[in-house]
């Protein structure tokens, strides 16, 4: 059992936070870059959110992350899809504060304060109920190189500077090296909206045959 935990655990983790849609053999360049969102635009993905894409000069800016629970929400499903209801997870509301800024020289900054998502993962063995309590917490930022084409973001080059992600289960806590950036060395890719000026939706499409609700941002004032 104790087997089985981990491994779901360690899966949740990944779909968390390496969601990298390729890892490249060298580092990427501008005609690469392309080439992978073009490719990556052409292969089956999950629907855009319904709303415009391009307000103003959204996404260039500094953004909040106000809604994190469809997210999450989003993960639940798909991850007692993925178990046959073997495992379940509920998830809490988050804490702390966490920030995206797109600069217009093309780079981006991923930082948090404090950011603690709790959740809980349930299965059973031996005809009894277990419950397995995760503390997800993030702190410190990271950086990346960022391109657009049409609605897709693509990262790359990406620096885990002095971000610290850990997760706490059960008491016992680990480090992970990934970030909502990506990985460094790999490409990631999202898809991007603006329904108005002060809102900018992050969509994962880099995760095969997984429908990830996405990310809600509000301009920061």
């Amino acid at each position: 059992m104790k087997t089985k935990i981990f491994l779901f655990v360690a899966f949740l983790l990944i779909v968390l936070f390496t969601l990298s849609a390729c890892k490249p053999e060298a580092a990427p360049t501008p005609d690469s870059e392309n080439a992978t969102v073009s490719e990556a635009a052409t292969a089956p993905a999950t629907e855009a959110p319904a709303e415009s894409s391009n307000v103003g000069s959204c996404p260039v800016g500094s953004w909040d992350l106000s809604d994190f629970s469809a997210y999450m929400n989003s993960i639940e499903q798909n991850m007692s899809a993925s178990s046959d209801n073997e495992f379940t997870m509920t998830s809490g509301d988050f804490t702390g504060a966490s920030h995206f800024v797109f600069n217009e020289d093309n780079t981006v900054v991923f930082s948090a304060e404090e950011f603690t998502q709790s959740f809980t993962i349930t299965t059973s063995a031996a005809g009894q109920t277990i419950d397995i309590p995760i503390t997800l917490k993030i702190n410190g930022s990271s950086t990346a190189d960022y391109s657009i084409e049409a609605d897709q973001i693509t990262f790359s080059n990406q620096k885990s500077d002095d971000m610290v992600i850990t997760v706490d289960t059960m008491g016992s806590a680990s480090t992970v090296d990934q970030g909502l950036l990506g990985e460094p060395g790999s490409i990631k890719l999202y898809q991007f909206a603006c329904p108005d000026v002060n809102t900018l939706s992050l969509k994962v499409i880099a995760v095969d045959n997984m429908d990830l609700a996405p990310l809600t941002l509000t301009r920061s004032k």
